[in-house]
């Protein structure tokens, strides 16, 4: 067996000399290995967030087939054709015409000879079941390559490729999803929080029929079963519809709830459902009155109608076209989301001044 091996013993120091100084060991507290990591992250996060914000936000949705992107300009967009080989532009901010950066983006497009395609969806509203089923139809249809893009890259551009995740692959809703990650500048909070409802109202479809995503369902969702929260009315008018002249009448509208939400009413001027109407002289068009009525406390579900009166006051004997909709007010007008804007159907009809 060996001998273990003796220690060294250190030799003397010698007279008039400095002994060496054994350099200290540098140790790490958990505290600053967590600040180092979280900066990194951050670092890392703050890259990111400036390449989203300032930049292009360039992403591959599906490779060789779908990609995405914030509003390019001309030169980018057309290296970006090449370099892809991209043979449709979606363009998710709608037809702009007088906008330079529509006009500059159609000149590329019919520069490189590809296709384009205008959908209109907005960031803080739900989207359209028309609109939707155009993206739908645009996918199906539609030559590949494609890249698509809203102004930033973020929300409507996440909701159309989550689509084009839920038509074109076997993943999930919930991966499909993870085109609305904040990676992609979009946050599930505030006014743009609707685009992720959009998918819930899918996934509690699947939940109510005890069925898994699959691409044939979401098609048959979009195009049947789809509904904006509760922006869906039936409107009717209830009583006559020929009034004496010289003194004022008021007509009644049924609204009758066909949505899949309550709709509130409450009292006050801003905020909650009312009923806009108009009445214009037919046919001359000329606006003869204009008010809001539904200043009151009530939840309509869906299924029942409430009937809101409006005042009219005197008119001249003559033929009316009245307008009737249903709108969600909100403390700045500007913002009021008309149901019409949804595909609901206006109340248009005749009224006569005898």
């Amino acid at each position: 067996m060996d001998a273990p091996e003796a220690t060294p013993i250190p030799a003397p120091p010698v007279p008039g000399t400095t002994p060496p100084v054994s350099a200290p060991v540098r140790r790490f507290s958990r505290r600053r290995l967590f600040k180092l990591a979280s900066g990194a992250v951050a670092l890392g996060f703050g890259a990111e967030f400036l390449r989203v914000v300032a930049f292009t936000n360039v992403h591959t949705v599906i490779p060789g087939r779908v990609y995405r992107t914030a509003q390019l300009k001309p030169e980018p967009l057309q290296q970006f054709i090449a370099e892809k080989g991209i043979r449709t532009v979606v363009n998710l901010r709608g037809v702009c015409s007088n906008m330079p950066w529509y006009i500059g983006e159609c000149q590329t497009s019919h520069t490189a000879n590809i296709n384009q395609e205008d959908i209109t969806l907005s960031a803080k509203r739900y989207p359209a079941p028309v609109e939707v089923k155009r993206l739908v139809d645009v996918f199906d249809h539609t030559a590949y390559p494609i890249v698509m893009h809203c102004q930033r890259g973020a929300d409507r551009t996440g909701l159309a490729s989550t689509v084009a995740k839920l038509l074109m692959t076997n993943e999930d809703l919930a991966t499909a999803r993870h085109q609305m990650w904040f990676r992609y500048g979009h946050f599930p909070y505030g006014r743009t929080a609707v685009l992720d409802e959009f998918f819930d109202y899918y996934a509690a479809w699947l939940t109510a029929r005890n069925e898994e995503h699959a691409p044939d369902r979401f098609r048959r969702w979009v195009n049947t079963d789809y509904c904006p929260g509760p922006y869906r009315a039936d409107l009717s008018l209830i009583g006559p519809k020929t009034f004496p002249a010289g003194r004022g009448f008021s007509v009644t509208v049924r609204a009758r709830n066909t949505s899949i939400e309550p709709w509130t009413f409450t009292p006050g001027g801003t905020g909650g459902i009312r009923l806009r109407h108009t009445l214009t002289d037919h046919p001359a068009g000329e606006t003869k009155h204009k008010a809001h009525v539904g200043h009151l406390a009530r939840v309509v579900n869906p299924g029942e109608h409430i009937d809101l009166v409006c005042g009219i006051p005197p008119q001249p004997a003559g033929s009316y076209m009245l307008h009737a909709d249903l709108l969600h007010g909100q403390p700045i007008e500007l913002l009021n989301t008309d149901f019409v804007q949804y595909g609901s159907e206006p109340l248009m009809t005749n009224v006569i001044v005898t």
